[in-house]
């Protein structure tokens, strides 16, 4: 019932949920209508610039082979990203709870992340050909930084009177760390999931390029070299979406597991253009 009043406050507030999604949908809609009207005025060449219509008959066309091409490279980002959920916050906890620990990890992972990850493609390709492993390894590699580092940071960051109040309750390591310091870093980790899973799409479209048989990163590379600009606009509008939807996934699940922080700050992050 809380959630709910919480929802629907945001929702109709000034400046809450409705007005945002409002001002979304009629900044699509002109800047549709500046696309379709820049074609009818110059009329470029197709393979320039083709008009909205074109690129609707395209999503009419040959909806079937752009959803099934969106479907591969939805489920190579969601697998990367959700192994390193999995990996960043089991990494972020165990570096927390030794410091000389993380003072030794911690150059070999910048080390690992200030490497162009599409350096390591071609490597990938080789040791595991041109299947599902190579774009999953890439959308992890992209993807764990983010979601490690901000768990550590989280884990460190806990209240000095949520420490106090363990100490005066005497809970162990496990006990503080479900108790305390795993709710106090939640914030954290999903604000690294946050910008995780865009980088995710990024990795695996990365990975597609390099080499694949399917998915957007495939089809972007084939229209591209047959100057078919239609099918090249609907497959990167179908990604941008498939991005967005992705995102907003994300902050759905934010909402569901720590609604107390996102009632705090729900109208600053309509602002910030987050929802």
């Amino acid at each position: 019932m809380k959630r709910r009043r919480i929802f629907q406050r945001q929702a109709t507030a000034p400046g809450g949920w409705g007005r945002a999604v409002l001002h979304a949908g009629a900044a699509i809609v002109a800047l549709l209508s500046i696309w379709e009207a820049s074609v009818r005025i110059w009329h470029p060449a197709r393979h320039v610039w083709p008009a909205l219509s074109d690129v609707a008959g395209v999503f009419a066309t040959k909806g079937p082979t752009l959803l099934a091409n969106a479907w591969a490279t939805a489920y190579e980002t969601l697998i990367g990203f959700g192994l390193a959920l999995i990996v960043g916050v089991a990494g972020g906890i165990v570096m927390n709870s030794s410091r000389r620990l993380a003072q030794a990890l911690w150059p070999s992972i910048l080390f690992a992340q200030m490497t162009p990850k599409i350096a390591l493609a071609p490597l990938l390709l080789a040791w595991f050909g041109f299947g599902l492993i190579p774009k999953i390894i890439i959308a992890f590699l992209i993807t764990f930084f983010p979601i490690l580092l901000s768990t550590y940071t989280g884990l460190r960051a806990v209240e000095p009177e949520k420490e106090e109040l363990a100490r005066s309750m005497r809970a162990g390591p496990v006990a503080y760390l479900l108790r305390f310091a795993f709710p106090s870093a939640l914030p954290f980790i999903f604000s690294g999931a946050r910008i995780s899973i865009t980088l995710a799409v990024i990795g695996a479209i990365v990975a597609e390029f390099v080499g694949a048989d399917k998915g957007l990163g495939q089809l972007l590379l084939q229209s591209a070299t047959n100057l078919d600009t239609p099918l090249l606009i609907a497959a990167v509008l179908l990604l941008g979406s498939m991005g967005v939807a992705l995102y907003g996934a994300v902050l759905l699940a934010e909402y569901l597991f720590i609604p107390w922080h996102i009632s705090q700050r729900g109208g600053d992050r309509v602002a910030a253009g987050e929802i």
